[in-house]
């Protein structure tokens, strides 16, 4: 009997011992740090270039064919096709917090993005948010001919035939007489033999597109209408398009800023900062709104006990070319709103979920866990 005795009691110190464990307090601190974001917008300038090059028969154009060549001197001509502003959020060096609990660990169950942005508190949703690449700028250009070679266009002979004065003497009926027997030798053609043959293939590509009109052969057209095309740059030059898209970034700040995103000129593209003769085109920062009706300064300086989160502000992004807006842009900026707190033991003592938008670092929703 004793012995029973003494298993039962040594049982009961070691199951006290292990419900002791259990509901020992944990005093280590927890230190999880996040960032509130800012928004960096991108800015994409799709532009058309075109080199110009003249035709190696420019000069003859009046003469041949009766018209004046459009291009007579090598150059480019640029115009803008398309701008386009896109958002993306960045973690805001200014707004970096860390959050340190102790026993509770239930209040630092943070979830933040791939990049430290804030998500969400004891929410328990970790998203698919994707971690943003590195973009790689390639700028594609088509290669441009250097001249039109106007040998490619099925001149293969590029020699021609000159008769020389020459006279023998013949007799004729009895009396000697001078008889013209001219000497034939070959030279390299100049460009003015090119310009006459070119101009007389012209000439029979529009009597061939004649007969293909009246026969509706659209295959032949086609051929002939690009074989006039090629005939005709000999001598009023042509045009070689390529895309080019050019890159710049800016953070907006302050309301009525400006920033200078690039200058433009129709001859050269984007240009220097500096060339003042150049088109500016420029970034304002207007009709700022903030929600709460509170004064934005003196917002950073926030409590460490509770969970900082952003009101952000809406605006528009007026973009101008010179002084005339060309575009406007609505657009949501958290750096220009202010830092506000929802508290810590509100959220440990009533057991509630915070869900952040994370681009913004503002308020989406507060629920029960």
């Amino acid at each position: 009997m004793r012995k029973v005795f003494l298993v039962i009691g040594l049982f009961l110190v070691v199951a006290s011992s292990v419900f002791g464990q259990k509901k020992k307090e944990v005093l280590t601190p927890v230190t999880v740090s996040y960032a509130l974001p800012k928004v960096v917008y991108d800015v994409v300038v799709t532009m058309e270039c075109a080199d110009l090059i003249p035709g190696p028969l420019a000069r003859y154009a009046e003469k041949q064919l009766g018209v004046r060549p459009e291009i007579e001197q090598h150059g480019q001509s640029w115009r803008i096709k398309r701008i386009q502003f896109i958002p993306r959020s960045v973690p805001d060096e200014k707004a970096m917090f860390s959050l340190t609990a102790k026993a509770e660990y239930r209040g630092v169950a943070l979830s933040v993005t791939p990049e430290g942005l804030l998500k969400g508190i004891c929410s328990g949703s970790t998203g698919n948010d994707k971690v943003i690449g590195k973009a790689v700028y390639k700028e594609n250009k088509v290669v441009v001919e250097e001249d039109i070679n106007y040998l490619s266009f099925g001149l293969r002979s590029t020699q021609k035939e000159v008769l020389d004065s020459n006279f023998t003497m013949v007799e004729y009926e009895g009396e000697m007489r001078r008889q013209w027997d001219p000497i034939i030798r070959y030279t390299l053609k100049e460009d003015a033999d090119y310009a006459e043959e070119c101009a007389r293939e012209i000439f029979n590509i529009r009597q061939k597109r004649l007969e293909a009109i009246a026969t509706a052969n659209r295959a032949a057209l086609e051929e002939l209408n690009r074989l006039e095309e090629n005939y005709l740059s000999l001598f009023m030059g042509k045009r070689v398009c390529s895309e080019v898209v050019k890159h710049f970034s800016f953070v907006p700040q302050k309301e009525k800023e400006s920033i200078l995103l690039f200058r433009f000129s129709e001859q050269a593209g984007i240009t220097t900062r500096n060339n003042v003769s150049a088109q500016p085109f420029v970034v304002e920062v207007d009709n700022v709104k903030v929600l709460s009706k509170k004064e934005i300064e003196g917002k950073t300086a926030v409590a460490t006990e509770g969970i900082t989160y952003r009101v952000p502000a809406s605006a528009d992004l007026v973009l101008l070319k010179g002084e005339a807006e060309v575009m406007r842009v609505p657009a949501v900026l958290p750096q220009l709103g202010y830092l506000t707190q929802f508290p810590m033991d509100v959220i440990n003592n009533e057991g509630f979920c915070l869900e952040f938008y994370p681009e913004y670092g503002s308020l989406k929703s507060v629920s029960y866990k």
